[in-house]
């Protein structure tokens, strides 16, 4: 019987202490108040896109009284509201609600989070892409799963379960110390008053030495393309119309001003023309924009962060085109 305890104690005691580390650490803002980011940039912590931008906007909304909000996945993180406030009113107050790996319906419970929650809303800009539209089905793992307060599931436990796995993984300790080779070694910081991340170390590096900053990354990154425009499989089926035209009503119903922007992918495949055709029809042509296959912004490999996510100079390129038009 001694051996019994005296084994059951050895097991919880290091237990214990690793769950308190975790508790008092609070790396995914689950328990504490926070007032910025910037130490998470120094660790390189990985935060929920999606829970952060909820606690960000409790914690800011009483001053900055959002009104205006960046939709989208991760592709979505550098249309920074500095660069987007200029084309809307004066009395716009925006915030960055994006989600990694998100998918449309993820994008779709946000905005009916945020239509919920919020009495107007006089702007969205919503980014998209052909993988974006075509999966419909709910994320898992702790940077990708929408919140609890999104999906309106009382899954709180399940969330912080898979918070905890994430923390105690050797890949998400590799970040917090700094053994990671790769680019988010360089220093970024946050705004957290717009739930944003800017890579400033990544752009200085680009700026002065690109080929350096490459060589940070998978060799896949810079494979030769060969120039000719793929075409994706068309993807918005019946189930996606409903998701869409949701949101469109929603917009519409509040009086909602609206972008649809369909990014320039790396990969340089082109949107299928009947997934265009659809969104024109229900969001309207004037307010969808497809950069999606070869063209002048895709062709220029310095637009690119890596082979997913596009740079701030091209989104502040896509808004003129998007605005002044």
């Amino acid at each position: 019987m001694k051996r019994f305890v005296r084994n059951i104690i050895l097991i919880f005691i290091p237990a214990a202490l690793l769950l308190a580390w975790y508790i008092i650490d609070d790396p995914f803002m689950l328990y504490w108040q926070h007032d910025h980011l910037n130490e998470y940039g120094q660790r390189k912590a990985c935060v929920n896109d999606a829970y952060r931008g909820i606690r960000w906007m409790d914690q800011y909304d009483d001053s900055m009284h959002y009104n205006s909000f960046i939709i989208g996945s991760s592709r979505s993180s550098f249309y920074f509201v500095e660069d987007w406030k200029p084309y809307l009113a004066d009395d716009a107050s925006c915030f960055h609600f994006s989600q990694n790996g998100d998918n449309l319906l993820g994008s779709w419970q946000r905005i009916q989070y945020l239509y919920n929650r919020f009495k107007q809303i006089d702007n969205i800009l919503l980014i998209v892409d052909a993988g974006y539209l075509g999966n419909m089905k709910p994320h898992s793992g702790h940077l990708y799963r929408q919140p609890w307060q999104v999906t309106g599931k009382d899954d709180f436990f399940e969330f912080n379960r898979e918070c905890i796995i994430a923390f105690f993984s050797w890949e998400y300790q590799k970040r917090v110390w700094g053994l990671s080779h790769e680019d988010t070694q360089l220093h970024y910081y946050y705004i957290p008053e717009y739930n944003e991340l800017y890579k400033d170390g990544a752009e200085t590096l680009l700026d002065s030495n690109p080929d350096a900053y490459y060589a940070l990354l998978d060799d896949g990154f810079m494979y030769q393309r060969s120039g000719e425009e793929g075409m994706a499989d068309a993807v918005i089926l019946e189930e996606q119309k409903h998701a869409l035209m949701d949101i469109q009503n929603l917009f519409q119903s509040h009086h909602t001003d609206y972008r649809i922007v369909i990014s320039p992918m790396f990969d340089q495949i082109k949107m299928n023309p009947q997934d265009v055709l659809i969104l024109k029809e229900i969001f309207g042509a004037d307010k969808v924009f497809d950069f999606s296959g070869v063209n002048e912004y895709t062709n220029d490999v310095s637009n690119y962060y890596e082979k997913n996510h596009y740079r701030p100079k091209l989104c502040k390129q896509l808004l003129k085109q998007i605005y002044q038009n």
